[in-house]
């Protein structure tokens, strides 16, 4: 019996240290297959049927990574989105969107809101799982800089802290990584292809509007004249 016991609790454990990740989709075939395949490449999942449910399991849940249908039925993906990134103990938690192929505003707003990257419906699996993957290495490799602070700026990978004149901003995951990006390249402008390459692990023929959402997001947070547009080659921090 003691024996049993020990197994248990090594077991308990070993599932601890397991990157924790939260599916809302009120699809059950498709949950059910999306977590099928995660679960194989060692990851924790939890399902939610609902938005409602699902917004209340992320909040109380402590996970790593939340894949988000934005086509809910009682409280859309937009709004679950917002609530989370609202929320400081949820604000950098990463969220992969999925959306409909025709959507475009939806996904753009999304990526407004926070979102660190998004798949269209129909979807394979298999990107499915690379892209949780890719974030989550991402995420792992953030906090890997010393601290920065430029009098105004504060910029704290390992706590993934950014403040302002004293004052913290809350800057989603993808956001923090893009502004850390900026930052560790100055004065040098970095172009758009790169930012795709570096934060997204995506390559230039990828919608680029993404570094446009996420660009307008980091601007309103630390201010607007923080980050400089290079016309026809990319973007520069200016620490001045």
């Amino acid at each position: 019996m003691p024996r049993l016991r020990a197994v248990g609790r090594e077991r308990v454990k070993q599932v601890e240290k397991l990157p924790k990740i939260a599916i809302i989709e009120d699809d059950a075939d498709l949950a059910f297959t999306m977590r099928l395949n995660i679960e194989r490449q060692g990851y924790y999942v939890s399902v939610f049927g609902n938005g409602r449910e699902g917004l209340q399991g992320v909040q109380n849940g402590n996970f790593d990574l939340l894949v988000l249908d934005l086509n809910l039925p009682d409280v859309d993906g937009l709004t679950i989105c917002r609530e989370i990134r609202r929320d400081p103990a949820t604000a950098s938690l990463a969220i992969l969107m999925l959306t409909a192929r025709a959507s475009e505003q939806d996904r753009i707003t999304g990526l407004e809101l926070g979102a660190d990257d998004y798949l269209t419906k129909p979807f394979s699996v298999r990107e499915l799982v690379a892209r949780i993957g890719a974030i989550l290495r991402r995420s792992r490799n953030v906090g890997a800089d010393n601290v920065y602070d430029d009098g105004v700026l504060r910029l704290d990978p390992a706590a993934l802290r950014v403040s302002v004149n004293g004052e913290e901003v809350k800057l989603a995951r993808k956001e923090f990584e893009l502004l850390q990006t900026l930052v560790r390249e100055q004065p040098a402008v970095v172009s758009r292809e790169r930012l795709l390459a570096q934060v997204w692990q995506m390559s230039e023929d990828v919608e680029t509007r993404t570094i446009d959402a996420h660009i307008r997001n980091v601007r309103k947070k630390i201010g607007k004249d923080r980050i400089e547009t290079v016309i026809g080659f990319g973007y520069r921090y200016k620490s001045g």
